[in-house]
C-alpha cells in the first residue's frame, strides 16, 4: 500500500486471490508464491522501506513476475526506480476531463487485447479525471498503449506504458484507478484485470 486506495477490495471483488505485502517482506525478497505485485499510489513517497528495497521489486520482475506501479510523483523518475529511464517533466502531464477522448495506439497489445478486449466504450462513465503524473518520456522497451486528450490540448501518451523485464513484465500507469474503483466503473476494472494478467512472454 502507498497512501491508500481501493485496489485490494477491487481485486477481491473481481475474484482475485490477493493479500497485502508489507515493506518488510519486500526487503527480504518478494514472496515467491506471488504472480503479480501491485504497488499502491504514491508508494515511493510514503514507504521508505519500499524505496530501499526497490531492487527486490525489479528482481521479482526479472525472475518472471509482473509488477504494476500505480501513479507516483516526482520521486519515481528521480529515484531511478523503473527498470528503464523515465521522465515526468514539471508539471507532470495529466488529463482532467473524465470524458476526454481516448485513442488506442496498439489494439494488438496484450494490455488491450488481453483477458478483456478493451475498446473506447470502456472509457465511458469515468469520474473526476483520467489520471495524473503521467510520464512525459520513457526509454524502450517501454511502449505506450493509449492516449488521452484534454480539450484544446495535445494528446498525452504516458498514461500507461508496459515493458518486458527479464522473464517478467513491468507496468507504470498514472490512470486514476483509485478514483474509478470506488465509483464502480466497469471499464477501469476490466483494464486493471488485463494489467494483472500480463506476463513477460505476452510483451516479448
Amino acid at each position: 500500500m502507498g497512501s491508500g486506495d481501493d485496489g485490494l477490495r477491487a481485486l477481491r471483488q473481481m475474484g482475485v486471490l490477493v493479500r497485502e505485502v508489507t515493506p518488510a517482506e519486500i526487503a527480504s525478497g518478494v514472496p515467491g508464491e506471488l504472480d503479480v505485485l501491485v504497488l499502491g499510489i504514491r508508494v515511493y513517497e510514503t514507504q521508505p522501506q519500499v524505496v530501499a528495497a526497490n531492487e527486490r521489486i525489479l528482481e521479482f520482475a526479472r525472475a518472471g513476475g509482473t509488477v504494476v506501479v500505480q501513479y507516483n510523483k516526482y520521486e519515481y523518475p528521480a529515484g531511478g526506480f523503473a527498470p528503464y529511464p523515465v521522465e515526468m517533466g514539471r508539471p507532470a502531464p495529466r488529463v482532467t476531463d473524465h470524458d476526454s477522448p481516448v485513442e488506442i495506439l496498439d489494439p494488438s497489445s496484450p494490455v488491450i487485447a488481453g483477458a478483456n478486449r478493451i475498446t473506447a466504450d470502456d472509457f465511458r462513465g469515468w469520474v473526476q479525471e483520467r489520471g495524473l503524473y503521467f510520464l512525459r518520456e520513457w526509454d524502450e522497451p517501454f511502449r505506450p498503449v493509449l492516449t488521452f486528450q484534454d480539450p484544446g490540448e495535445a494528446p498525452v501518451a504516458g498514461a500507461l506504458v508496459a515493458a518486458p523485464v527479464g522473464e517478467g513484465a513491468y507496468v507504470y500507469t498514472g490512470i486514476s484507478f483509485f478514483r474509478q474503483f470506488p465509483a464502480g466503473v466497469p471499464g477501469a476494472h476490466r483494464l486493471f484485470a488485463n494489467l494483472i494478467s500480463l506476463r513477460g512472454s505476452d510483451l516479448r
